[in-house]
C-alpha cells in the first residue's frame, strides 16, 4: 500500500491517485496534521481512524506539509523520518524538504554550490537590518518570510515601506534583491525536475511582481536554454531532491534561480501540455525510488 500525504482533497491528490490507478497500485491519502504514531513493538501510524503497521506501507508521496506552530512543524517532520526510519521510502525524502522548506537554508546550499541566486542579507538583529537595508542600489529589496510558498508574506521595502512587518516574519529578516526583468516584465520561469531531467518547462507572467499560478500569472509553453536547464537540475542535485519546480529570472547578469520547490505543485505547468502527463511521470518516478530501495 502506498500514502499519499496531502492537505487536501483537490486537483493534485485527483492526479495522483489516477497515476496510482492506472499502475495498479493500492493508495491511501492521509493528512499529516491529523495523523498519530505509535511505538510499542511493531511502530504503527494512524490516520483516518486507521492504524497501519509501518511493514504495510510501501512509500509515501508527500503532497503537502502545513505550516503551524515550530513544535507541530517538527512533529509532522518527525513522522516522515520516522517511515524512513523503518525503510518506508518518502518522496521526496524528509531531509530534502527540510533543506527546502526553510528559504535561509536553501540560499546557503544554493551559493555553496556556486548556483546564481539574488544577493540576499538575513538577520534578526534590527541594527544589521537597516545595515542591510541600504545595501541595495535600486533602492528596493524584497522581504520574504523564511518559511511560506505562493507568494504569501512577501513585500517589497522601498522609501514608501522602510521596514518590514516585524510581527510576520517572527523577527527573522530575509532580505533579497529585486530582480528586474530587462524588459520590465513581470515574468519567470518554472523548470520542472525529475531524475535530474528537466521533463516540463513553462513560462509565467502576471500582472504584478508576485508572479505565480496562485496570484493569477499566466502560464505559457517555453522552450528552457542549456544554461537554464543546467541551472535547474544542478539546484535539484544540490537539494537531493528526486523531483522538483526550480524558479528562474532575469536579471541584469543573467539567470539567477529564485526558489528550489520540493513539494512543487503543476496545475499550471499541465495546462500548458496536451502530450504529457506530469502526475504521471511523478509516480512512475515514485513507483522506480521505491523499488529500488526495496532492492538494495
Amino acid at each position: 500500500m502506498y500514502l499519499i500525504f496531502t492537505e487536501d482533497d483537490g486537483w493534485h491528490t485527483d492526479q495522483l491517485i489516477e497515476a496510482f490507478k492506472n499502475n495498479n497500485k493500492e493508495v491511501e491519502t492521509a493528512k499529516i496534521n491529523e495523523s498519530s504514531i505509535i511505538i510499542d513493538g511493531d511502530p504503527r501510524i494512524i490516520f483516518e481512524g486507521k492504524e497501519i503497521f509501518l511493514k504495510n506501507i510501501d512509500g509515501a508521496f508527500v503532497r503537502g506539509i502545513p505550516g503551524g506552530t515550530l513544535e507541530e512543524v517538527c512533529f509532522h517532520l518527525d513522522i516522515l523520518h520516522f517511515l524512513e526510519l523503518h525503510n518506508v521510502t518518502v518522496y521526496n525524502n524528509t531531509v530534502c524538504i527540510e533543506k527546502s522548506v526553510d528559504k535561509v537554508r536553501t540560499s546557503c546550499i544554493l551559493n555553496a554550490n556556486k548556483i546564481p541566486t539574488p544577493n540576499t542579507y538575513i538577520t534578526s538583529n534590527i541594527k544589521d537590518l537597516k545595515k542591510f537595508r541600504n545595501n541595495f542600489s535600486n533602492e528596493l529589496c524584497v522581504c520574504k518570510p523564511i518559511f511560506g510558498s505562493q507568494g504569501k508574506g512577501l513585500e517589497i521595502l522601498d522609501d514608501d515601506n522602510v521596514h518590514p512587518d516585524y510581527e510576520n516574519l517572527n523577527n527573522v529578516y530575509y532580505l533579497q534583491e529585486y530582480l528586474k526583468h530587462p524588459e520590465g516584465k513581470f515574468v519567470d520561469w518554472r523548470l520542472f525536475v525529475i531524475n535530474d531531467q528537466v521533463i516540463a518547462s513553462m513560462s509565467r507572467e502576471g500582472a504584478s511582481w508576485i508572479n505565480n499560478v496562485a496570484n493569477g500569472a499566466t502560464c505559457k509553453p517555453f522552450r528552457p536554454s542549456d544554461e537554464m536547464v543546467k541551472l535547474a537540475v544542478d539546484s535539484s542535485l544540490a537539494l537531493g531532491m528526486n523531483y522538483s519546480g526550480v524558479d528562474i529570472m532575469l536579471g541584469d547578469d543573467g539567470y539567477t534561480v529564485t526558489e528550489v520547490n520540493s513539494i512543487p505543485a503543476w496545475k499550471g505547468l499541465q495546462s500548458v501540455y496536451d502530450d504529457k502527463n506530469v502526475a504521471e511521470t511523478i509516480i512512475n518516478d515514485f513507483l522506480r525510488v521505491c523499488k529500488e530501495s526495496r532492492n538494495c
